[in-house]
């Protein structure tokens, strides 16, 4: 992802103290390992986020074309 473990479970914590219940859960490592998995809270934030992020892209489609349309094309 581009980002620290350290910096990665800042977000996590944030992300967890801004909702009412936690979005992520984590399991201390052990014979099988630790992990982290979505709560179902988690699951719900993660599909509200994903529509509106869907809906985001399809009402800037013009713009991004027009955009692109302006930009200097690639050498082939």
């Amino acid at each position: 992802m581009g980002m620290s473990y350290k910096r990665a479970w800042y977000l996590v914590d944030t992300l967890n103290a801004y909702f009412r219940e936690p979005v992520v859960i984590s399991v201390k490592g052990g014979p099988k390992g630790g992990g982290a998995s979505l709560t179902d809270t988690g699951k719900a934030v993660l599909a509200h986020y994903r529509r509106m992020q869907r809906k985001a892209e399809i009402a800037i489609q013009g713009d991004l074309k027009k955009l692109a349309a302006l930009a200097t094309p690639k050498p082939k």
